[in-house]
């Protein structure tokens, strides 16, 4: 019962989130739906043959069986969601001429988990190895869970980044406008840019907003205390680990707002010191953000009178949430002007509103 209420919760939450999508719309969505639910319907009959063909085989010929029913369906079924969510105005620019060499700024991020994925399934083999008796399934199982995790997202992940490379490249080459600036003022940008990120208040102190963990933790307790089945010693120690998990990550995450600052700073010194406009999005700071995109679209576009003169740019980046209603993260990226730009900013004024009109486009 209790899963069942979650999983209304996320559904309603991740219909908030789509509708306040400026791509959204009652076509795109019918088509979803019914694209979803055929994929369904073929993925459920292919388990069934799996099934039928798997119950007179041996062991491993079963295991198999499902394994590769389970990895190749999952990529079929994200794949398929992945095309038929995406609206035709979000579509990722990835035309490129032959003699175009892609970027590699997104699938950097593969290449990272390939290898976390590669040491865990390393360690628990050789764990496995070691351990005598029936105690090196424990390992083998974690193995087999991470090998499983890695088949199915790493392909994902990697379709998902080498796209983003492509569009990052297309923009590259044909950008509506591209500034470079000099060594002093992309050093005086960044000793700005920190300075305000060191202004700004925390948005987690514990001891201002521990009620705001208590209520939370609370709220899981109560519903599962309520609707989940087990002992009351299974309940409560399901509750510590989630809340437990919760804490820390909030903690984490206070944690790194901390050392926003120096790590902004190291990471403009590392990155070209230029940023790029066009068609699909913006490249600034080392970071791609999408106009229109599923999870992160442009909602304002101004110009920040604070000295140094900057654009400011107010981007939406939609965070799934299984127990309630999805609350967008605000992102807020500020782009320093150089002079003489009053043409170029015109022409960002009359591409963007033409790409996002939805959005609140000031930068005339």
């Amino acid at each position: 019962m209790y899963a069942v209420v979650l999983a209304l919760f996320s559904m309603v939450g991740a219909w908030v989130a789509w509708r306040r999508n400026p791509s959204y719309t009652a076509r795109s969505t019918i088509r979803t739906v019914l694209v979803a639910a055929l994929a369904i319907a073929g993925l459920i009959g292919v388990i069934v043959l799996a099934v039928n063909f798997s119950m007179n085989r041996s062991a491993p010929v079963a295991y198999a069986t499902m394994a590769t029913v389970i990895v190749v369906g999952s990529l079929a079924m994200i794949f398929i969601l992945q095309a038929a969510s995406t609206p035709k105005d979000a579509k990722l620019a990835t035309a490129l001429p032959a003699s175009a060499k892609i970027l590699h700024v997104h699938r950097q991020k593969v290449y990272h988990w390939s290898k976390v994925f590669a040491v865990i399934i390393a360690v628990c083999g050789v764990l496995a190895l070691l351990i005598p008796g029936d105690a090196k399934y424990v390992p083998l199982t974690f193995g087999g869970m991470a090998l499983l995790l890695a088949a199915i997202l790493l392909p994902v992940l990697y379709s998902t980044t080498r796209t983003a490379d492509r569009s990052l490249t297309a923009l590259q080459l044909n950008p509506w406008v591209h500034w470079r600036y000099t060594p002093a003022q992309w050093q005086q940008w960044t000793e700005v840019q920190v300075g305000r990120l060191k202004a700004t208040p925390p948005t987690f102190i514990f001891k201002r907003d521990w009620h705001k963990l208590a209520w939370a933790c609370g709220a899981i307790a109560a519903g599962v205390g309520i609707f989940s089945p087990g002992t009351w010693l299974e309940k409560g120690l399901y509750v510590v680990c989630v809340c437990g998990a919760i804490f820390a990550l909030v903690m984490l995450g206070a944690r790194s707002e901390h050392r926003m600052p120096e790590k902004t700073a190291a990471k403009l010194h590392e990155i070209e010191p230029e940023v790029y406009f066009g068609h699909d999005g913006l490249y600034c700071d080392g970071g791609y953000l999408t106009w229109l995109g599923l999870s992160v679209y442009l909602v304002a576009a101004s110009i920040d009178k604070r000295p140094p003169r900057s654009l400011l740019f107010d981007f939406e980046k939609v965070i799934p949430n299984p127990y309630g209603a999805t609350v967008p993260l605000k992102i807020h990226q500020s782009v320093l002007i150089p002079e003489g730009a009053d043409a170029d900013i015109a022409r960002l004024q009359r591409e963007l509103t033409s790409r996002c009109p939805k959005a609140q486009i000031a930068l005339a």
